[in-house]
């Protein structure tokens, strides 16, 4: 049967193709070992070379045997190429093995050393969130005493022109009584006095004088509420935590910011505050925290509002408004909503806007942990929780929900 032409031919052609699968596999364990750096790493695989070759020589001895019709050494040769061939699958698995175990061992390494990084990067950004916050609170603290100084240093002052203004009145009127008498008792006097009297406009100083002193009450009035709301924004005597009035934390700070809101240049608009206060009991907090939280969302709703303007077209009238918006929302819950119509933001940058050290302000002019901030202290250390709405070119809305009792 061996001695068929076409079974010579098959055989014949089976082993040539193994021959090139072989060849193959030779040029491509060539090519892995310009991998190894190492001649340990080298050995199994200049084996597993070595046996290739010695494949593809029996190949080739086979094709010649069978061509020249040997075949009474076909067996011993098929015999050594299942050896060999045993051999070479021994040594495949072999580094099949140990070729995955080093890939998982590195795998492993990779895993240990990416943790590592993430576990180093984590507490990196929580030591210099940490370090912000306290950089962040002691700047608070310091504005609380330089504010709480120049508050006293003003009040003394303004206490003293203020008590005195009520002597001066009627000192005042004392006079001008005095010189009216003098009028009607001696309606015809001196020619000095007539035109010392024509000189002096008497009569507008008889009408304008009280309303002069008037104006200077109310000037010392609104002085000493500027103090009051300043004393109370810094709260440095006060307990951490107590019952107080939200309203007047906001106010208080809408004064700490009135420079911006009024901006002090004539041909440009101040910034409008429409306050909708409604009928909310003092809660349990911290006031002076809930301060610096007012403090930087109005200070951001007042850039929204700047940057807004900067590229507002000149004849659309549009004016730059903050609503504040107070209202008990449940039993045991109050909420305060912030509105601007600035430039807004996209949803994404929304979501974003409370993590740490995430900000889309140029640097330098941001750390990105003002609302970081404020995050921390409504929802860690006051138990309430704060969110933000926001559209491009509309405005933004943060809600502030604060617990009354804890």
């Amino acid at each position: 049967m061996l001695s068929s032409p076409v079974v010579l031919s098959l055989i014949v052609t089976l082993i040539a193709l193994g021959a090139g699968i072989m060849g193959l596999s030779i040029l491509r364990t060539r090519k892995i070992l310009t991998f190894f750096k190492t001649e340990p790493d080298k050995l199994s695989w200049q084996i597993m070379f070595s046996l290739m070759v010695f494949f593809l020589g029996g190949y080739s001895l086979c094709i010649y045997l069978t061509i020249t019709r040997q075949f009474e050494w076909i067996p011993l040769l098929t015999g050594m190429v299942f050896f060999f061939g045993a051999l070479f699958v021994l040594f495949s698995v072999t580094i099949y093995y140990q070729t995955l175990k080093r890939l998982f061992l590195v795998q492993e390494q990779y895993r240990i050393a990416k943790e590592n990084a993430e576990s180093a990067l984590s507490q990196l950004k929580a030591t210099q969130q940490s370090q912000m916050q306290l950089i962040q609170r002691e700047t608070m603290l310091a504005l609380g005493k330089m504010v709480a100084g120049v508050a006293h240093e003003i009040n003394n002052p303004v206490s003293f022109i203020h008590g005195n203004l009520e002597y001066l009145r009627q000192y005042t009127n004392d006079l001008l009584n005095l010189l009216t008498t003098y009028a009607s008792v001696y309606p015809n006097p001196d020619l000095k006095i007539v035109k010392a009297i024509a000189k002096s406009d008497l009569n507008f100083i008889h009408l304008d004088l009280p309303k002069l002193l008037e104006s200077m009450e109310n000037g010392t009035n609104r002085i000493s509420e500027i103090v009051e709301s300043l004393s109370s924004f810094s709260r440095l005597n006060e307990s951490d935590y107590k019952k107080a009035d939200i309203h007047q934390c906001i106010d208080s700070t809408l004064v700490i910011l009135q420079h911006r809101l009024n901006r002090y240049v004539s041909h440009i608009e101040p910034i409008s505050v429409i306050k909708d206060y409604g009928k909310i009991p003092q809660i349990y907090c911290n006031p002076r925290l809930l301060n610096q939280v007012f403090l930087n969302i109005i200070n951001n709703a007042l850039d929204a509002l700047i940057q807004k303007e900067a590229n507002l077209d000149k004849n659309k009238a549009e004016t730059l408004t903050i609503w504040i918006r107070t209202i008990q929302s449940q039993d045991n819950q109050i909420t305060v909503s912030l509105t601007d119509n600035g430039c807004g933001m996209n949803e994404n940058i929304c979501q974003s806007i409370f993590q740490p050290f995430f900000t889309t302000k140029p640097v330098g002019q941001g750390t990105g942990l003002g609302l970081s901030i404020c995050h921390q202290i409504i929802v860690e250390q006051h138990g309430g929780s704060i969110k933000c709405v926001s559209l491009i070119n509309q405005g933004t809305t943060i809600d502030i929900i604060l617990p009354i009792r804890r």
